[in-house]
């Protein structure tokens, strides 16, 4: 952890409350490798940890059952731990329903809790898909486990379980539990959500060579997506409906793509996108055996596939009735202008940012082309982190 960043903490920490933080804790913002819209219909995917995107804070028990919680230039958070029922007027698409949906978990589940004193900071950037909401999250779970569970040793999983519950019910987002993790992997991890709750977890250092991973955020926001997002989950449960399955993992496809392939279903858009979701899965595990051998071609390969599908099949560029978006510029110009690497969507998609593979001898280039779009600030050099979710003391 950058102990510049540590110190500057621990100085506005002392000025709050006049005394010293006894630990310090970090979570980083996730990335999204391979594996687009999958997680919540039983799929897998590789995830990742950004290092240089990531929550620090500073922080110390209290002798009283207060929570204070303050991120620099955001308004402080402060609740009682015997006062954390749900509001949803007050709690929903906040940090404050986060922390307090944190605790409720730890409460139902028979953990201990107690107040605690925590400053932090984050350099996780809005819109572009990484989940600072998991982030921040995380550090609460973490802090929360560390002062008065230490002795229980809750495993990354559990946390990541209680972050989403916090998410899913006291934030109001229907999150599936891939941000979490991604929030605290050591490394990329090849995550199996074939039971949803107790995902398997591989994790592997993935080999890039001479290539660099790049984040480039539109100008499109996400800000009405919202029923173009809710639209792709509700067109897989028609084709689960329709075959008598409870998620599109457990299809048969055979029988689906012969239907598919009829004139009547050619065009319909809930068969394209199973059919994103059938080749999605392949090219995660194309993509797994890719990066563990250093094959970066095949690698390469199976993200230009994911994007072409991103835009012909999962069709998640455009919200529905757009005919242009800056998202679709950087998108086709990324495609376009790259000579070696590839391009995908990062993402739930309708906005945000797009994900990028490519040759480090072609990056100067390509950041001054997308600057003139996007402007330099929104183009993003991403390092994977090794250790991700940390507990220290000081």
């Amino acid at each position: 952890m950058d102990q510049k960043r540590i110190k500057h903490l621990c100085q506005e920490y002392q000025k709050r409350f006049k005394s010293k933080p006894t630990h310090v804790v970090k979570s980083c913002g996730r990335l999204e490798v391979i594996g687009n819209h999958v997680d919540y219909a039983n799929g897998y995917l590789i995830n990742a940890s950004i290092e240089n995107m990531s929550i620090v804070g500073v922080c110390a028990k209290r002798n009283d059952n207060v929570v204070h919680i303050e991120s620099i230039g955001y308004p402080v958070i402060e609740f009682k731990t015997n006062q954390i029922a749900l509001n949803k007027k007050q709690d929903y698409e906040t940090s404050k329903g986060l922390a307090k949906g944190v605790f409720k978990y730890f409460e139902k589940h028979g953990y201990k809790k107690g107040g605690f004193n925590l400053v932090m900071d984050s350099t996780l950037p809005s819109g572009v898909g990484v989940s600072s909401s998991a982030a921040f999250s995380m550090v609460v779970s973490k802090t929360l486990a560390m002062f008065y569970n230490a002795d229980k040793k809750i495993p990354n999983v559990t946390l990541a379980l209680a972050s989403q519950w916090a998410e899913n019910t006291y934030f109001g987002k229907a999150s599936g539990l891939q941000d979490q993790l991604g929030s605290c992997s050591n490394g990329m991890e090849l995550l199996d959500f074939k039971n949803v709750t107790k995902p398997t977890i591989k994790y592997f250092a993935p080999k890039l060579g001479n290539y660099q991973i790049v984040l480039v955020k539109s100008k499109t926001s996400h800000a009405n997506a919202s029923a173009a997002f809710n639209s792709i989950p509700s067109d897989y449960h028609k084709i689960e409906k329709k075959y008598h399955v409870k998620a599109l993992r457990f299809m048969k496809w055979p029988n689906f793509l012969y239907d598919a392939g009829k004139a009547q279903n050619k065009n319909k858009r809930e068969y394209k996108r199973a059919i994103h979701y059938m080749n999605e899965l392949l090219r995660v595990r194309r993509s797994y055996t890719a990066l563990t051998r250093g094959d970066i071609e095949e690698f390469k390969a199976c993200i230009d596939q994911s994007g072409h599908s991103n835009l012909t099949y999962l069709q998640n560029i455009l919200i529905p009735g757009q005919t242009h978006a800056n998202l679709l510029d950087v998108f086709t110009k990324s495609r376009q202008g790259i000579k070696d690497g590839a391009v995908r969507i990062h993402g739930g998609g309708f906005g945000g940012a797009c994900f990028v593979i490519i040759n480090k001898k072609e990056l100067a280039g390509y950041v001054k082309k997308m600057t003139k779009l996007v402007g330099k600030k929104n183009i993003y050099f991403i390092d994977i982190s090794t250790h991700a979710l940390e507990w220290k003391a000081l």
